[in-house]
């Protein structure tokens, strides 16, 4: 496999069966890819949303943000259904266009099979598939969100799309350098800002440089991410329910996690043109790609919830303070009747989910030192909360960095024609892998490692950044690119240019209609984005006017006078 190099290594022998779909004797392969797709659907999309989205929770409580949330997990099964037949119409498109300049150019069969490299250099004109021989100068690039954008978005336009993409990208891996950083320094006790420079460009050189020799590694701790946060968020239940905290709900605050929301469940269209690359046209691989992906999202969305139910149980929402029992193991049980004789004051000034969102922490901090400070007995599930933290966001950053320097090769390959030395390079790329030899592929290098360089700077330069930079920049253009970008390249590629193309997986016409509720949603995100930014900034210190309270961030301890059981966090 070459990531980026648009040469993918089948995991299907593709010699058609029945229905035109991979043999029976294949099918342990499909299946590989269907499981590959759902974990790394699944790594794309636990980022640092999970991370900062309980924070955003410290005014509106649990219900409102089920609200939104679940409307936002609807809205994206909808876009999964809308991106995939967009990915066929990009294949059709190019065979289309190929048919156009000339008949010679057009498969008998319109289906293009990329065989291993040994079989390409056996044939001189033609490569065999199945029964049919299709020439070698019709060229089907794999897709990718430059090359859809090329397809389907006018001048000016698509270059836009680059621009937003590529920042988006940036902003991304910016929230993931910062909570990284902050996982580890958590962990070894350390300033986080002395971790951002060998976390971003370690992993940065392991994207560029072996990416496609440790992806199998990535896949396997994704499933170990996955299975350690079902753990995590099992475990952490387990000591909240012996906690019984509280949990205030405010649905004037219903907007508070609608942004990081998105983010949360947002950017899976950056992989998906990655994960289309590895099945053939056939229906039955398309409905399973699809059927991955989307359980893919729904398992992510369950374990959201799930995740910011259980901070909730231990975490306090606002600064103030809470009556505890000293228990077994030095450990302090939340009480509700602050008349018993036992109970202990505890005032958590900097230990809840307000000063963690003010400060600019992952949601972790403030959970794993509760756990630390009150519950001394269940150190065990702090570690395990570390750990998991770790390995989540190394295994985002590899695969997200994947993402990204997949679309800048895309760039390069719709600027840099095919050379002589290219092609001759290709035919013993399986014997010396050394081929990066060319203008084009210096190209790829000098982008790559220029987007994490500027990775690593703007995350030096705003280290305590993180919350602002995922709920205000990578909020804003997750949801610009679908609702403006996506919904453009949908409908063109739906409308009477390229209504006629055949795709293997066809949509129904009344399915299309729903198409117009992408943009409404998605804009909507936008738009509300913008306008409280700029309400922010006008009136930094203030509620918006629909929301309950008076000013934002003032800490709101009660006035105690007791002597000797006033602990302090």
């Amino acid at each position: 496999m070459s990531f980026g190099g648009f040469k993918y290594a089948s995991f299907v022998k593709t010699l058609p069966g029945e229905g035109g779909g991979p043999s029976s004797t294949c099918a342990w392969g499909i299946t590989v890819v269907y499981i590959q797709c759902y974990f790394v659907t699944i790594a794309t999309i636990l980022g640092t949303g999970i991370l900062g989205l309980p924070v955003k929770l410290a005014h509106s409580g649990l219900y409102p943000f089920l609200i939104t949330f679940i409307v936002g997990v609807l809205m994206q099964v909808l876009l999964i259904w809308f991106f995939t037949d967009l990915l066929q119409r990009c294949r059709a498109k190019q065979l289309q266009s190929a048919k156009d300049r000339g008949p010679e150019n057009l498969p008998l069969n319109e289906m293009e099979l990329e065989d291993e490299i040994e079989e390409e250099h056996e044939t001189n004109d033609a490569v065999m598939a199945g029964h049919i021989i299709i020439p070698k100068e019709v060229e089907v690039r794999p897709p990718n969100l430059h090359l859809l954008g090329e397809l389907f978005l006018g001048n000016g336009v698509r270059q836009l799309f680059d621009v937003v993409l590529l920042i988006q990208f940036i902003a991304i891996l910016i929230s993931y350098a910062l909570a990284g950083s902050e996982a580890y320094a958590e962990s070894i006790g350390v300033d986080h800002v002395y971790l951002i420079a060998p976390f971003v460009w370690i992993l940065a050189f392991i994207v560029v440089f072996a990416f496609q020799f440790i992806q199998p590694l990535v896949s396997l701790l994704t499933f170990g991410k996955g299975s350690l946060l079902l753990a995590t968020v099992v475990m952490t239940f387990f000591v909240g329910a012996s906690i019984h905290h509280e949990i205030k709900t405010d649905f004037t605050f219903t907007g508070d996690p609608f942004l990081m929301g998105t983010v949360a469940l947002g950017g899976i269209v950056n992989i998906m043109p990655f994960l289309y690359s590895k099945i053939q046209p056939y229906e039955n691989q398309i409905v399973g790609y699809r059927r991955a992906v989307v359980l893919g999202l729904l398992t992510c969305a369950l374990l959201n919830v799930l995740w910011c139910w259980a901070i909730l149980d231990i975490v306090p929402q606002r600064s103030s303070c809470f009556q505890y029992v000293p228990h077994h193991n030095n450990t302090l049980h939340y009480v509700h009747d602050s008349s018993s004789d036992a109970s202990q004051l505890v005032c958590a000034r900097n230990l809840s989910l307000e000063s963690a969102e003010q400060n600019g922490e992952i949601a972790t901090i403030p959970l794993t030192q509760v756990i630390h400070q009150l519950y001394p007995g269940y150190d065990w599930v702090a570690t395990l909360i570390e750990c998991f933290i770790i390995i989540s966001i190394t295994v985002s950053f590899l695969t997200m960095g994947a993402a990204m320097q997949h679309t800048l090769f895309g760039w390069v390959e719709s600027v840099f024609g095919s050379d002589k030395i290219s092609s001759y390079m290709a035919k013993f790329r399986v014997v010396n892998r050394c081929s990066c030899i060319t203008n084009q592929c210096a190209c790829r290098l000098a982008l790559s490692l220029g987007a994490f360089g500027a990775v690593f700077v703007v995350a030096m330069v705003n280290s305590k950044g993180f919350v602002s930079m995922l709920e205000k920049v990578a909020s804003l253009l997750i949801n610009l690119e679908v609702g403006c970008f996506v919904f453009l390249m949908i409908q063109r590629a739906t409308g009477a240019q390229n209504g006629y193309l055949q795709v293997p997986s066809p949509l129904g016409q009344c399915f299309y209609k729903l198409k117009y509720l992408i943009p409404v949603y998605f804009n909507f995100a936008v738009l509300y984005d913008l306008f409280t930014t700029i309400y922010e900034l006008v009136g930094r210190e203030y509620n918006l006017p629909w929301e309950s309270g008076g000013q934002r961030g003032v800490i709101e301890v009660p006035e105690y006078d007791v002597e000797g059981n006033v602990t302090a966090l």
